[in-house]
């Protein structure tokens, strides 16, 4: 029989009796309200080359789509959130407006990693030269993860 607080109050246990509830009042980790103690990101993505996605990305328009549509979808994996939709990719006006939305979303990946001093650039450069920017902080959320692969050494 479990033993009743001195309080008088009872504990709270889920109605499956698997894991106690949080008492009234307490905030979870990762919440908006408690930026200190950031939420777990999702799977490490891939490190890429952001000269290499660029040039080949310039040279084969479908390598850079396929590219793009795949640090995409990384981002969203790792962010854990669902406002980011990898196929508005393949949409010409709403790719514009979600590559625009971009570094918002990438500087909270960002601050999820825990990247010392979190930097995004302009939107604008995200909307030209979307194919080396965003490698580029993708790469600086992996190695700030500390659980990604990362590039070979450099000969």
């Amino acid at each position: 029989m479990p033993q009743i607080p001195p309080t008088g109050a009872m504990p709270q246990v889920d109605s499956s009796g698997l894991a106690p509830l949080p008492p009234p009042g307490a905030i979870a980790s990762g919440s908006a309200a408690d930026p200190a103690r950031p939420s777990m990101p999702g799977p490490v993505g891939t490190t890429r080359n952001p000269v290499l996605v660029l040039v080949l990305g310039m040279l084969c328009f479908v390598y850079g789509l396929i590219q793009l549509f795949q640090m995409v979808s990384e981002l969203k994996d790792f962010r854990r959130k669902d406002d980011i939709h990898p196929i508005l990719v393949f949409v010409p006006v709403l790719g514009l407006i979600e590559m625009w939305r971009l570094p918002e979303k990438v500087l909270d990946a960002k601050r999820q990693a825990g990247v010392s001093n979190p930097e995004v650039v302009h939107p604008i450069l995200y909307l030209l030269l979307g194919l080396y920017f965003l490698p580029v902080d993708l790469n600086q959320i992996w190695e700030a993860t500390g659980r990604g692969p990362s590039l070979p050494p450099a000969r």
